[in-house]
């Protein structure tokens, strides 16, 4: 190896302070030949074209550096914000339950602190002074409140799902004149801010005679196939199915329905699952819904927001009761997430769902 060569590897990645050694080396060895220049042009002209390379790699090592520190920085800081939001919302929901573990006076005197003895009787009391009385319609307790709740969580997304699966195979699979239109009146329809088309759905309801009815309304929800980022998820997982297992199908006799039933369901019912809890969680928590559409038939979130609005005037409850009353409430959804957690996010990935 002559004395000019470059010891170092080009394309390699090379500590700085090794490439500065090189650097002054080939500036001495630069020295010692220009003392003899015309019998040297030809080492010389390397040795400068080697102190380039050196230099230029110096400086994509500070640049690199500097990405570097600038990257780990960026992270350890989007970290602490996310640990900070994380924790900002599991404040309320502890303070929530610790609270319902203590009585008023204990209450009035330690409200943010650990309760002294894990009391049960809020519980007990809710149970027995949750009742709302609905003028013309009767009275509803806990147990009749949370009936409705799962007939609403689980026909309206049953409901939902179903018809949006179908929708989404459809438009998928098959092309046909106006498939296009609808696909794209659908998204469109997703896209109308609900607030602005609540009047007119309100007006159409009446004129249905649907208002205040709780079956009917599931069976005619507004977005039964167009269920918002429901469609575009199935319509993706659908997509990624090719034909060729339909056509399978058909070599064995089997038909269009069969196609859909034996091969494509089976296949997308993962997604389908997770879709499912999601609209669940979502349903059960849902009280806006009773208030404007079935304000008649309250179901438990509505429950706790009405008996929360009059704990004190008419029920004589206090605020360890009210909490007590949430507390049971989440503990269904809780529960059903915590079991389902892994097929949730084992189906979710960066783009949306896989199939």
């Amino acid at each position: 190896m002559n004395e000019f060569d470059l010891r170092i590897n080009e394309y390699a990645n090379v500590p700085s302070k090794d490439l500065r050694k090189e650097i002054i080396r080939l500036e001495d060895l630069l020295v010692i030949y220009r003392k003899d220049e015309e019998n040297k042009k030809e080492e010389i002209s390397q040795v400068l074209n080697n102190i380039e390379i050196c230099k230029k790699k110096l400086g994509y090592n500070g640049k690199e550096k500097t990405r570097i520190i600038f990257d780990r920085t960026f992270r350890w800081i989007l970290w602490a914000v996310l640990v900070i939001y994380c924790f900002t919302l599991l404040i309320l929901p502890i303070w929530m339950i610790l609270t319902s573990f203590k009585d008023p006076l204990e209450f009035t005197s330690n409200q943010f602190g650990f309760p002294s003895s894990f009391n049960f009787d809020n519980f007990v009391s809710v149970f027995k002074k949750l009742e709302i009385r609905i003028l013309g319609k009767g009275t509803y307790n806990m147990l009749g409140m949370a009936g409705i709740s799962l007939i609403y969580s689980f026909g309206s997304t049953f409901w939902g799902v179903l018809w949006t699966t179908l929708m989404a195979y459809v438009l998928c699979k098959y092309k046909f004149i106006g498939s296009r239109v609808i696909y794209t009146v659908g998204i469109i329809i997703m896209i109308v801010p609900i607030i602005g088309s609540g009047p007119s759905a309100m007006m159409i309801r009446r004129s249905l005679g649907i208002y205040d009815n709780l079956l009917l309304s599931i069976l005619t929800g507004p977005c039964a196939c167009f269920s918002g980022l429901n469609f575009l998820l199935l319509y993706g997982a659908f997509k990624s199915l090719p034909w060729d297992y339909a056509e399978a199908v058909f070599v064995d006799g089997g038909g269009h329905w069969s196609a859909f039933l034996k091969m494509y369901l089976p296949m997308a019912l993962p997604t389908m699952t997770v879709i499912f809890v999601l609209g669940f969680l979502g349903s059960w928590n849902d009280y806006e819904s009773f208030m404007i559409w079935f304000p008649s038939t309250p179901n438990l979130a509505y429950g706790l927001y009405l008996f929360q609005s009059k704990a004190q005037a008419l029920y004589k409850s206090s605020i360890t009761e009210i909490m007590a009353g949430f507390t049971i409430v989440i503990i269904p959804t809780v529960t059903l997430y915590l079991s389902s957690q892994k097929l949730i996010l084992s189906k979710f990935t960066v783009g949306g769902l896989k199939g």
